[in-house]
Order: structure tokens, then C-alpha cells, then sequence
């Protein structure tokens, strides 16, 4: 299936999931509160410079003859990922707009819980007739967040993760944990390597973009303490 479509179903299976399991949660609390999934198409740029680099590993993996072969047939790029094999690769372009904002706004105004850009969004562009067309690539999810934060004038952006908080020199022996950046401190150490692209970078960049935007507080965190993160107890908050 086109690529579009492989993340428009992403998006739907795991917005039902979320969506059925915090409807259920309310109910068992006695709230009576709607959860609604947004299939929700965000705008790229298609001169991004990110169409001529796809960086983005997607779908399985397959021998260096497979992949030999399937590029051939395809015309997808192919490369290495970890030493695991090799797997096609798609553009990961920045995201413009989020094309349901006003939707999300309704769902918001109505007292409803609104799921949406799972997947980081199914990434579309405008055509010379004003109307759109999806593309084969992956936006990332966090900054797809950050895009839709600041559109909703959020009083925070929340990301949650496998740590409780953003460290330093990580992996080393002088790794530490970090409670609160500036967002010119945390664009120096983005610049200086220390948040890689394959992990922590994208988040950074996310909390960067938000806090830069709205002027507004971005907090990295696990999700066991995204309640005390909210408090202001727990996590790495970035601020302006």
C-alpha cells in the first residue's frame, strides 16, 4: 500500500487502542467525558530538503540481495540499519500546518478528549489547485506535537519517554540527569552531539520548537511520572 496509507492505518489502530482504553478508564471513574481519534493529515513542504535524504527506516527487514532486488522493482531506497539488515528508508520532512487543527479545536471547545497526528501524521502536500496529496514519508511524532501545542495555545507540551529525565554525557561515566534547560543551553548541547537524532534529538527539538513558539514550558518524561512532571516535580522542563 502507499505509504499514506500504511500511516493513515497506523494512526487509526492505535488511536482506537488509546481511545478504548481511556474511555473505559473514565467510565470505571464515573466521568462522562467523549474520546474521539482524529485521522489527522499534516502539510510538508515538498522541497524539503529531506525528499532528496530519506533518513527513515519503515517495514521489514530483508537481505542484501532482497533489498537489491526490491529496489530494483520498487524504486524505493533501500539502506543498512544497526547490522540488522537492511530496510527501506523515506523522508522524515519537517511539519508545516495540521490540517484538522479546527476539528481538534471543536472536539476541544466540546469538552472532549481529541487523540490525534498519531504516527506523527500522514504527511500530504498542496497541489496548484488547492487540494492536497499524500506522500511517501514519516514526519516525526514530536514534532508533529509541538506543532499542534502551540496551534492550540497548550499551557504546556508534555513528552513522554523511557526516562524520568534528560542526562548529559549519556551512557558515560559523567552521565547526569538534567532538571531544567533553557532553550539556548539546550540548542548549544543539541549542536554539540549530546542529544542523538536516533533518540533523545527529536524530543529536544520538539520542547525547542514549542518553547520558542509559545514561550510556554516543554517537559521530557516517563510516563509514570507525567502527573508529577505536570506538578512540576519530576522531569526535564525547558523553558525560554
Amino acid at each position: 500500500m502507499p505509504m499514506d496509507i500504511c500511516v493513515a492505518h497506523s494512526q487509526g489502530g492505535i488511536g482506537y487502542i488509546l481511545q478504548q482504553s481511556l474511555a473505559n478508564l473514565l467510565h470505571a471513574h464515573g466521568h462522562a467525558v467523549q474520546v474521539a481519534s482524529v485521522v489527522t493529515r499534516v502539510v510538508v513542504d515538498v522541497d524539503d530538503p529531506a525528499f532528496r535524504h530519506p533518513t527513515k527506516p519503515v517495514g521489514p527487514f530483508y537481505a542484501a540481495e532482497q533489498a537489491e532486488r526490491v529496489a530494483r522493482e520498487t524504486g524505493w531506497a533501500m539502506a543498512e540499519d544497526s547490522g540488522r539488515g537492511y530496510r527501506r528508508v523515506v523522508p522524515s520532512p519537517e511539519p508545516r500546518a495540521i490540517l484538522e487543527i479546527d476539528v481538534v479545536r471543536l472536539l476541544l471547545n466540546a469538552g472532549a478528549i481529541p487523540i490525534v497526528a498519531g504516527g506523527g501524521g500522514i504527511p500530504v502536500v498542496p497541489r496548484s489547485d488547492g487540494m492536497y496529496e499524500g506522500v511517501a514519508a514519516v514526519v516525526d511524532k514530536d514534532l508533529t506535537s509541538a506543532v499542534l501545542a502551540a496551534d492550540l495555545g497548550a499551557d504546556a507540551l508534555i513528552i513522554l519517554t523511557g526516562v524520568d529525565r534528560v542526562a548529559l554525557d549519556f551512557g558515560k561515566p559523567t552521565q547526569r540527569a538534567v532538571d531544567r534547560l533553557s532553550v539556548r543551553e539546550a540548542e548549544r548541547h543539541l549542536a554539540g552531539g549530546q542529544f542523538p537524532e536516533g533518540s533523545m534529538g527529536p524530543k529536544i527539538r520538539a520542547a525547542i520548537r514549542f518553547v520558542a513558539q509559545s514561550g510556554r514550558t516543554a517537559v521530557i518524561t516517563s510516563l509514570e511520572r507525567g502527573l508529577d512532571a505536570l506538578r512540576g516535580t519530576a522531569g526535564t522542563r525547558l523553558v525560554a
